[in-house]
């Protein structure tokens, strides 16, 4: 069944509305992803001899200093102190990947089940939220500890791809080098322009990929390689319903920083000179970029989950 971005995009602003307690879970899945994410790193700092720099000024000579230590080798400690500490930095980081992923599935499994119980044509319907609304904490919860694996692997497939196309822009970068070093400027510019359109384009495909394949993961019958290939085919069949969504997306996302961005300069000019006030403005309007985030991601997964549902087959007739 096909449904233009258009309608994914105004189904998603209705599923948004009627299952807006995403928008706070999604904000907590952000903080505490975010948190985890930081004390994965506390271990190998403290180990290489980082903490030493919380308990001095804080300055760049000071972070200097710190890193021509390890590069010399000179504060580098024994290997089993090290070895423990990756150990340590690599649990904590599996950790934030295990929350990520229940707060994914719950989020995705929730939008998912909206997309399928709203009939087709429902965006046009009065009272046309009302057909959206599937959430609750208990149905949440539920979905998410049954999708969290799913959204497990899928983190390492797609970090696994991005680390690809990575070494890939690496070596091309290299290739460059040698190029200019051993033909000079010319084979240089032509060795670059020529391999980096294709990853380029590799890059798009992947980013349109990620997003796709997220709700068709949380499909019942699914799971993180059916999802996957689900996601890939459909840049494939609708690459420009699947990029004017993005597109669409990315518009919201800038017109939301840049506006934040001025009424926080905004307050800046009104609030007094001193470091209490200022650190209270940074506070308040760091809370509210993270909840517009927030609000933009459930919004932006709710259109492709639509999108995705009615590609798969699953809408409701």
């Amino acid at each position: 069944m096909k449904r233009s971005a258009i309608d994914c995009l105004r189904r998603a602003a209705l599923s948004t509305r009627a299952n807006s307690g995403l928008v706070l879970l999604a904000l907590l899945q952000s903080f505490l992803f975010t948190l985890l994410f930081v004390v994965s790193l506390l271990p190998l700092v403290a180990v290489l001899g980082g903490m030493a720099l919380l308990s001095s000024e804080w300055t760049v000579g000071a972070v200097e200093d710190w890193l021509a230590g390890l590069e010399s080798g000179a504060s580098l400690p024994g290997l089993v102190p090290v070895l423990l500490a990756l150990l340590a930095s690599m649990l904590v980081g599996l950790l934030a990947v295990v929350v990520w992923g229940w707060f994914q599935g719950g989020m995705l499994g929730v939008l998912v089940a909206a997309e399928r119980q709203a009939p087709s044509g429902a965006e046009n319907r009065a009272g046309a939220w009302r057909w959206f609304r599937t959430f609750t904490l208990r149905d949440f919860s539920g979905w998410a500890g049954r999708y969290m694996w799913r959204f497990f692997w899928f983190f390492h497939l797609t970090a696994t791809v991005c680390l690809l196309l990575v070494l890939a822009g690496t070596l091309i970068a290299f290739a460059v080098g040698v190029g200019y070093q051993t033909w000079g400027a010319s084979a240089a510019y032509g060795i670059g322009c020529g391999a980096s359109l294709p990853l380029l384009f590799a890059s798009v495909v992947y980013v349109l990929w990620n997003l796709t394949a997220l709700p068709a993961v949380a499909l019942p019958e699914s799971g993180t390689a059916k999802g996957a290939r689900l996601g890939l085919r459909l840049v494939g069949r609708r690459p420009g319903a699947v990029l004017l969504v993005f597109l669409a997306f990315f518009v919201f996302s800038m017109v939301a920083w840049i506006g934040i961005s001025v009424v926080q300069m905004g307050a800046g000019l009104l609030v007094p000179d001193d470091t209490l006030s200022w650190a209270l403005v940074y506070v308040l309007f760091s809370l509210v970029q993270w909840l517009a985030s927030s609000l933009l991601s459930v919004y932006g997964n709710a259109a492709y989950a639509s999108l995705v549902v009615a590609e798969a087959g699953e809408a409701s007739r």
